[in-house]
């Protein structure tokens, strides 16, 4: 099978493009193995903390925080002939089909400023979606360093969730949380005064609802990283009790260790 050039190189396409990949694929790569783009997959539930986490070791590692889900709403919200695609789908109350998701995924991959590899935020979300991602990077000759999968408890999952407030100004959308990072005035947003409120999906009971489909979709996605990924898969526990930095700090060991199953 013909291998794809990857990362920035892509972008430019031609000849010489695909020429400097292979001589970097095969003579650079195999010399100064650190010259490879690192590419972390940071996984977990609805309320794990992927973002925040992802958005603190991004930095602390050089590499870029992508995140498939603010991708396609920049999409959406530019009007590109793949975001109308993907608002159709939206609007009809579809799910993004797992190629589209992974497109937009290799286009960013693909972008310049992405070339030293990036910390994918919860993505891949299903075993569909990493089966594909597999080979998508082993035909660029890559294949992820680490996957740091985050697992809470329900409890915590639940606070962290349920005491969630949004700002219903649409072009401010800053978020709160009532216990974590509470607005200075109740029920007023810090940034522009408007009114908060909290979310459907953000309720008790569509929030443990939401937690149940998760575990059940999860689970193949799960076995097949420990039958395939057991040498770069860490599962983590953090808690609410523990700070940002703690948890940064675990995240960041771990990606450090050997990987272990549970």
């Amino acid at each position: 099978m013909k291998t794809s050039p990857h990362l920035s190189e892509l972008s430019s396409g031609g000849f010489f493009a695909q020429a400097k990949f292979w001589m970097k694929r095969y003579l650079l790569w195999p010399l100064f193995p650190a010259s490879r783009p690192r590419l972390i997959a940071l996984l977990g539930g609805p309320g794990a903390g992927k973002g925040t986490v992802a958005g603190q070791l991004a930095p602390a590692l050089g590499l870029s925080h992508v995140s498939t889900g603010a991708l396609i709403r920049k999409e959406i919200a530019a009007q590109t002939d793949f975001g109308k695609q993907v608002q159709a789908l939206v609007e009809k109350g579809l799910l993004i089909p797992d190629q589209m998701a992974l497109t937009i995924l290799k286009r960013a991959l693909l972008a310049p400023e992405n070339a030293r590899g990036a910390i994918l935020d919860g993505f891949p979300r299903s075993r569909a979606q990493a089966v594909l991602l597999d080979e998508v990077l082993a035909s660029w000759g890559l294949s992820l360093e680490k996957i740091v999968w985050l697992e809470l408890s329900e409890a915590d999952l639940v606070e962290r969730l349920s005491l969630r407030r949004t700002c219903t100004n649409q072009s401010c959308g800053r978020s709160y949380h009532l216990k974590f990072e509470p607005p200075k005035n109740a029920g007023i947003c810090d940034a522009c005064s408007s009114p908060l409120f909290q979310r459907k999906d953000d309720a008790t009971e569509t929030i443990r609802e939401r937690l149940r489909t998760y575990s059940e979709e999860s689970t193949p996605l799960r076995s097949y990283y420990q039958g395939t990924k057991g040498g770069v898969l860490v599962f983590l526990n953090p808690t609410n009790a523990m700070t940002r930095e703690q948890v940064l700090a675990q995240v960041t060991n771990a990606i450090s260790s050997k990987g272990e199953r549970v």
